[in-house]
């Protein structure tokens, strides 16, 4: 089986993507997703399909509404800017017509990375690098003190 080419799959699909550049940190993987990652967990899928994992403290829906809760239970609250803030890790929350379809982490360098559905873990320089796109557009911006309990 021939893999797919990753980087021409992702800069077809997300056009800013491919005007900003990004670099693939980490293979592609079925185990975990976007939610999961930015929620700090690579070893299980997470969505409210009824089959995969989804916190108890969210609502079980595909709403954006949905997904903010998730982070907020975990410490997250929201914030205005989605630059690096000393003390604190951000997360970016992607919808479409209100319905929930990615997360990002910032990382401690200010770039953010991304789980791209069963693809690859990519590194990019900002949240509106995959708005536009499937995606839609980053919609919340939250944020957690770093070494705060989830």
């Amino acid at each position: 089986m021939v893999s797919p080419n990753w980087t021409i799959l992702l800069t077809a699909a997300f056009p800013n993507l491919a005007r900003a550049g990004f670099e693939i940190v980490a293979p592609p993987s079925a185990q975990y997703n976007c939610i999961a990652y930015a929620a700090g967990d690579a070893s299980r899928w997470w969505w409210p399909d009824g089959v995969s994992y989804w916190p108890p403290w969210a609502p079980p829906t595909d709403s954006i509404a949905s997904l903010t809760a998730v982070f907020s239970g975990q410490g997250c609250e929201p914030c205005n800017a989605s630059s690096a803030e000393p003390g604190y890790q951000k997360i970016a929350l992607y919808e479409s017509d209100g319905k929930m379809q990615h997360a990002a982490l910032q990382t401690p360098n200010g770039r953010w990375r991304s789980k791209m559905g069963q693809g690859p873990l990519i590194e990019h320089h900002n949240p509106d690098s995959l708005s536009g796109g499937p995606y839609g557009q980053a919609a919340i911006i939250m944020r957690k003190a770093i070494g705060a309990a989830p």
